[in-house]
């Protein structure tokens, strides 16, 4: 599979040529009902994730963007979290630029963030059709290379057109993986390449890092050293070799990534799942009995198959494993280890990595390592195809005559299983059209149809044969990936819908002056239509708030400054409330909307204090007391760096409060004593304050957020901004590795050009 050879094609060739048209060509065939310009015909994305998460929060990076500020904190999620630290928002993530470019200022909807999943899918097939190519080595090339099928297999197999159409930081983080392995092979076998291998790896690894996903670029990261071990092992180069090699493209990555890697890690380490999420949580993985995706997708109702590779790749992947060659050992050991780690608990491998392999024991959903399967499989299916198709090799005649065989065993078991289902659902007045014995139908016919043609090719191994084999791949896979139930008709019942009271909850920036309560009513769609709500989504909230929500309600509106609630249940008797009105939430469940007729100010004075002696859990203990007045007592989980009076003065006053961005407030303050001033607003690291343009201290307060102390003083102005030290040293590092890559790579084009006239071998840089 793997030949020697010392340089890439010099030009564009007619086979690569023929293999971009087709590769588009099929992708604009499988999206095309994104595509249409024929609204009756248009189809979206499902209601789910893709909206509520990733839409959402680009649609709020967009509109930040497009103002000229970098969106470093949310004020509508969870009542304020730091929205460019969390890595699934993809902030940092350069296709994301270009696609806001490319929509113009006002031509962000889902729409637009549609067409971005779907060009990664455009991407994904070129990429990985040009990681095939240098795989498989200069051979003969015919119009219809095997890298063309091994791109198409890959691309639009299981996997790829499974969740991670509907979760982009998924797919937007494994679309780098064929480059970053084309870098690492790249690196081993070409003089040229040795250095430059190395650059390409870690910056797929920190596209990768920046497109959202870190457990699949951790797969991703293992993946690529794995290969740079064992291939360089294979080929007898040294063990200092292979070491520099790793730690550069780990150390490199992680330093062109480090803009978001050390936020992220900031935020991770203050996150509830940090603190929540242990063993059983993290553990759930593949049963058993899904391991009949491979033969046959859609069984038991599933919405997903991500194992299934088609019925010609999955026998071609079986009958290279079936006589294995040197080239084939690691990606074997790739579907092993990867396989049994998708069943996560259900198998001891996974404890074994949980215990020993950092990072995976922080991550859920390890059902995830099968992207890691289907990619082995798709490289043994292209390299079987490649043994398959040449000419005039008794070993192609050899995996011939097995490759019948085995296609008649899949067809005997399939079409066996197949009237085996179709006669019980006839028997006991099933549907005709349910999908359990219409999907062993169909496959049954495909593998019928592979049969066929394995028939046809013993006799004919022209282009009319590999035409024909593409074809059936690619009504394969996509009859199922196009009828998945990611594809939904645009209509509007389909699309989100304001919820009720929209105009009344909704506020911009700059007129934010209090918080919702939105669980029963927004449920979690405060970003989406910018409802500064204490509720939200996404997997990294802060452990402080997560808390501080779970405390006595009237207790907890009080402290995020709450002015409306929407409740299924009763309102609490000590809260003085007005019902607004009656709405209906997402889940067609009643709900009433209303208003405290005193709520807290965002920003509120207080003149006497309580300090835990317990840190924060000894903080939310005294705010349960009954007799703690919360409007006039603040809870601290440290002394203040002044007494406080006990009595609030005539005088004292919050004036002219104003969110002038999110990631800076100001306000003006006026009080005759000392003060503690409190606000609604979470105490991340990061956050700053001054009063009358000088530095003043930050303190916790009510077990999570801002307190800050001010003296006695007349229109003092206040002022908090955001801005973390992780983000400026993370920029710093980012900014200058680029820097140097760039530099390096202009001296050895440079060298390359000297070299080039003087007519010197090129230098293996």
């Amino acid at each position: 599979m793997i030949r020697r050879h010392h340089r890439l094609p010099a030009r564009a060739t007619g086979p690569a040529v023929v293999a971009v048209v087709a590769l588009t060509a099929l992708w604009a065939l499988f999206f095309w009902q994104l595509l249409t310009p024929t609204q009756a015909d248009r189809a979206i994305f499902a209601r789910g994730d893709f909206p509520l998460h990733y839409f959402s929060y680009s649609d709020y990076q967009v509109e930040r963007m497009w103002q000229g500020e970098i969106p470093l904190w949310n004020p509508y999620n969870y009542g304020g979290d730091p929205f460019a630290a969390n890595v699934q928002w993809a902030v940092w993530y350069p296709p994301r630029w270009i696609a806001v470019l490319l929509a113009g200022r006002d031509g962000w909807g889902i729409e637009a963030l549609q067409l971005e999943v779907a060009a990664h899918y455009w991407l994904i097939s070129l990429m990985m059709y040009a990681f095939l190519r240098v795989l498989l080595g200069e051979r003969p090339r015919p119009l219809l290379d095997p890298a063309l099928f091994g791109s198409v297999l890959w691309t639009y197999g299981g996997y790829l057109t499974g969740y991670p159409m509907l979760q982009p930081s998924i797919l937007e983080a494994i679309a780098w993986l064929p480059l970053m392995l084309l870098g690492a092979h790249l690196s081993l076998t070409r003089p040229w390449w040795r250095v430059r291998g190395v650059l390409l790896g870690s910056a797929m690894f920190a596209l990768s890092f920046f497109g959202g996903h870190t457990q699949t670029t951790l797969h991703m990261a293992y993946l690529t050293a794995a290969y740079l071990a064992f291939e360089g092992w294979r080929r007898a180069v040294s063990w200092r070799g292979i070491l520099w090699r790793i730690a550069a493209f780990g150390g490199l990555g992680a330093a062109l990534a480090a803009v978001q890697l050390l936020p992220a890690y900031e935020l991770v380490a203050r996150s509830f799942r940090a603190e929540d999420y242990h063993y059983l949580d993290k553990s759930v993985g593949f049963s058993f009995t899904e391991l009949t995706q491979f033969v046959w997708p859609r069984l038991f109702d599933a919405e997903w198959w991500p194992l299934y590779l088609g019925v010609p790749g999955l026998l071609l992947a079986l009958n290279a494993l079936l006589r294995p060659r040197k080239q084939h050992v690691f990606w074997i050991a790739v579907i092993v280890v990867g396989l049994w780690l998708s069943f996560g608990g259900n198998s001891i491998v996974y404890d074994l990595f949980y215990l020993v392999a950092p990072g995976f024991n922080f991550f859920r959903q390890q059902e995830r390592a099968a992207s890691l399967v289907v990619f082995a499989l798709v490289v043994l299916a292209t390299d079987g195809l490649a043994a398959l198709l040449r000419p005039d090799d008794a070993l192609a005649d050899a995996d011939g005559r097995r490759l019948r065989w085995l296609a008649r065993g899949h067809l005997a078991l399939t079409g066996s299983a197949f009237l085996v289902v179709a006669v019980i659902t006839a028997l006991r007045g099933g549907d005709v059209k349910a999908v359990t014995p219409n999907t062993f139908g169909f496959v049954a016919l495909v593998s019928l149809f592979f049969t066929g043609w394995l028939a046809w090719r013993a006799r004919d191994r022209g282009a009319a044969a590999r035409g024909a084999l593409l074809l059936l791949i690619v009504v394969d896979l996509f009859t199922l990936g196009v009828n998945s139930p990611n594809f939904v008709p645009d209509s509007p019942d389909e699309r989100i819908q304001p919820p009720d009271y929209y105009d009344l909850l909704r506020q911009p920036v700059e007129d934010i002056q209090w918080h919702v309560d939105g669980a029963a009513g927004i449920q979690t769609y405060g970003t989406y239509w910018r409802i500064p709500d204490i509720y939200g989504t996404g997997p990294f909230r802060l452990a402080t708030l997560e808390k501080l929500r779970r405390i006595r309600v009237d207790r907890r509106w009080e402290v995020f400054a709450v002015r409306y609630t929407t409740m299924i249940a009763d309102v609490p008797d000590n809260v003085p409330v007005r019902a607004i009105g009656e709405g209906v939430n997402y889940d067609g469940e009643a709900y009433t909307l209303y208003e405290l007729e005193n709520p807290r100010p965002f920003a509120h004075l207080v003149y006497q204090a309580r300090v835990s002696d317990d840190g924060q859990d000894g903080a939310r203990a005294i705010m349960l007391e009954p007799w703690i007045d919360l409007r006039a007592i603040g809870v601290v989980s440290e002394p203040l760096p002044f007494d406080l009076p006990g009595e609030r003065p005539p005088d004292a006053q919050v004036r002219a409060f104003k969110m002038v961005m999110p990631e800076y407030l100001e306000m003006e303050v006026t009080t005759s004593a000392p003060a503690l001033l409190t606000l609604a607003l979470a105490n991340y690291p990061g956050w700053q304050a001054e009063i009358n343009g000088e530095p003043a201290e930050i303190v916790d307060t009510y077990a999570g957020l801002i307190g800050v102390p001010v003296p006695a003083g007349a229109a003092q102005k206040v002022t908090l901004r955001f801005l973390p030290q992780s983000l400026i040293a993370g920029g710093v590092i980012s900014a200058v590795t680029l820097t140097g890559l760039i530099v390096y790579l202009l001296a050895a084009a440079l060298s390359d050009r000297r070299r080039a006239r003087s007519g010197a071998e090129s230098p293996r840089f």
